[in-house]
């Protein structure tokens, strides 16, 4: 064998061995099977094609290798699969090029990646994470790298399902939109309200899909600093939404887009409004009380209350009339007050309660109970009012029958500009009043020198005294209304007030007293804002000035009542102890009303056993435990020991609702 020949069999099984060592190193970093297939094809036949050549040049015949048509067959079988694996080569390695260029990448994103980016992240793919970062681009396999961002891309896939799923979550609707309002992604809260999908509102301005208001809500958050844009806002159905809009920006400090929520507070704002008019109607009943108790001329008397209910802006008009006694049944007007001078007389009304006439006036006072209606334009039993009501402003009405003793003689009837404006409670206050008016009139009508008025003379109170309860009670529930108890406090104190009297010998008409008292000890407290009276935990000095005034304000109220009880004294002194260390005026020992002192442990006793605000529900026990401490220094030994008794020897329950099951005097 000649020397050239031998350097070209040396020379190509050199390259054989070249070629195979690229394969296999081709091969594991591209992990492409076709490649694999075509390298070991191509260097298989390449090396047999060697072995021709050599057995060639030597003169050795071997089978095959013999057939010149298999010997062409083999050596074009070689140059096309060494040249499909070239052609797959060349695109291995520049698929490579650009995975290590991604890959670069990806290693210098994961270097400045913060740690809560490893969440969810298993320990294998935390591990090949690592190992990524410390040894970079020439340490692993391009399949390698590829496979660990595909794993990533899946992972990302997952996290942002998880992400839409929390985003689901939240009860709220919350949507996401860019720089021209356009819809990027909503929650499912959302999609319900606007009663579309995904698909339906993806690209939409916002404000064409929920709430359709055909503007945005604010400004363009983006130009809106950093701050949270909050507003309320109303929809025609009545709804009303809280909204507030949070810009997200990049890195770079540019805007990218605004997630927007919508918290609903229909029921929050309804119910604030509510507590707003029930506290200033209560106002109101107090002021109108504390004003009439000083007229002894019944038609100003009328014409003030009227005056004061309107002037507080509660209400649109106040009207007040009497039912005359005549074939048509009339209503004539006796006070009112109002923007307008045609709310004197009501159209064609009577107190009949038929027919076209009928009005809330004529229907309380021919039913005697309390007419509302809540929308007087639309309310077909009160047609003739349609016309007067839209005149006039008014929207809904609340009448009241007057009486003198089981007989009405007239209605008062409150209108406001608001359709569905009273709620039960403010209900219960303008009872109050309308109780306390008739109570005066009568009051004035009873007395020896009177000689002419609206009603006729009396020379019993019984019956008068009788009604008064009413007034008590609904005062009791008014109070009750703006409270955040869980049960009737006042009506509490007032029933086992009345059972400790009992108990201790006190008259029937004595033990009544002091029911009625309990339930309106805390009278006062409709001069105290609420937020002191809800606060949990130390009141600032000024603070526990305003409760100490509590019990002066409920005095004010009820001392010119002419009552056969002593409400008053006892309101006032209810918070005064033995040792003098109460208030408001220090009062100690028998200096205090026998039956504020009752009271006083009566309170007690609900407070720490039923409810508070400051006091857990602890029970009975606990209770008396509580006022036997202070037995001698703060509360009178004898009304102790009379409560103890009450409840250990004798098993003494208050009943469910807090009623007293003693019946009242039947005289006093």
């Amino acid at each position: 064998m000649h020397v050239t020949e031998i350097v070209l069999h040396s020379t190509s099984i050199i390259i054989v061995v070249i070629t195979a060592i690229l394969a296999l190193q081709l091969i594991r970093l591209s992990g492409k099977t076709n490649t694999w297939i075509y390298l070991s094809a191509g260097i298989l036949l390449l090396a047999i094609a060697s072995f021709e050549q050599y057995l060639e040049h030597s003169g050795i015949s071997a089978g095959l290798f013999t057939n010149h048509i298999f010997i062409d067959a083999l050596r074009l079988g070689t140059s096309v699969l060494m040249l499909a694996a070239v052609i797959s080569g060349v695109s291995i390695f520049r698929e490579r090029k650009m995975g290590l260029e991604l890959l670069d990448k990806q290693i210098q994103r994961l270097q400045h990646a913060p740690p809560e980016s490893q969440i969810g992240m298993t320990d294998s793919e935390r591990a090949t994470r690592q190992a990524l970062i410390r040894s970079g681009r020439h340490g692993v396999s391009v399949v390698t790298a590829l496979q660990y961002l595909r794993d990533e891309e899946q992972r990302i896939v997952q996290t942002l399902k998880d992400w839409q799923a929390t985003f689901d979550a939240i009860t709220i609707p919350v949507f996401v939109y860019d720089r021209s309002y356009h819809l990027i992604r909503a929650n499912r809260a959302y999609l319900e309200r606007a009663g579309a999908t995904m698909k339906d509102i993806m690209g939409k301005p916002y404000f064409d899909v929920f709430p359709k208001l055909g503007r945005p809500i604010i400004d363009p958050p983006q130009n809106a600093g950093r701050d949270i844009a909050d507003s309320e806002v109303r929809l025609p159905t009545g709804e009303v939404f809280i909204s507030r809009n949070y810009p997200i920006y990049s890195e770079n400090n540019e805007y990218r887009h605004t997630l927007h929520t919508l918290q609903e507070v229909t029921l929050v704002k309804q119910a604030e409004k509510s507590i707003r008019r029930v506290r200033l109607s209560l106002k109101v009943v107090a002021n109108c009380i504390r004003e009439m108790l000083k007229e002894n001329n019944e038609p100003q008397m009328l014409h003030t209350v009227c005056k004061v209910a309107v002037n507080s802006g509660l209400y649109r008009a106040v009207w007040i009339g009497r039912a005359e006694q005549d074939d048509k049944k009339t209503l004539r007007p006796l006070a009112f007050q109002g923007h307008s001078q045609d709310l004197g007389q009501l159209p064609d009304s009577t107190w009949d309660d038929t027919g076209d006439s009928r009005s809330p006036t004529g229907v309380a006072i021919s039913t005697g109970k309390t007419c509302v209606v809540q929308d007087l334009m639309h309310d077909s039993k009160f047609s003739i009012f349609r016309r007067f009501a839209a005149k006039n402003h008014l929207a809904s009405a609340v009448s009241l029958p007057l009486f003198q003793d089981e007989t009405v003689w007239g209605g008062m009837t409150f209108y406001s500009d608001e359709p569905s404006a009273f709620s039960d409670e403010e209900i219960d206050a303008l009872e109050i009043l309308s109780a306390s008016v008739a109570f005066s009139i009568t009051e004035l009508h009873s007395g020896p020198d009177h000689k002419t008025g609206l009603l006729p003379t009396t020379q019993s109170l019984g019956p008068s005294r009788a009604h008064l309860e009413k007034i008590i009670v609904a005062l009791e529930t008014a109070i009750e209304a703006r409270s955040d108890y869980g049960a009737p406090n006042q009506r509490l104190v007032g029933e086992i007030g009345m059972a400790i009297a009992m108990e201790m010998g006190l008259t029937h008409a004595q033990a009544y007293g002091v029911r009625l008292a309990g339930i309106v000890h805390d009278v006062g407290e409709i001069h105290v804002p609420q937020d002191i009276l809800r606060k949990i935990g130390e009141l600032t000095p000024d603070e526990y000035a305003q409760i100490k005034s509590h019990p002066q304000a409920g005095y004010d109220i009820l001392s010119k009542l002419d009552l056969p009880w002593p409400l008053a004294k006892t309101v006032l002194q209810h918070h005064e102890r033995m040792n003098g260390s109460g208030y408001p005026n220090g009062l100690s020992g028998d200096q205090i009303l026998l039956e504020a002192r009752i009271i006083a442990v009566a309170d007690t006793i609900v407070a720490i056993a039923y409810q508070s605000q400051n006091h857990p529900h602890l029970g009975i026990p606990a209770a008396l435990v509580e006022v036997e401490k202070g037995k001698g220094t703060l509360f009178d030994p004898a009304v102790v020991e009379a409560a103890v008794r009450l409840f250990q020897e004798k098993s003494y329950q208050p009943t469910p609702e807090g009623h007293s099951q003693v019946p009242a005097p039947m005289t006093l």
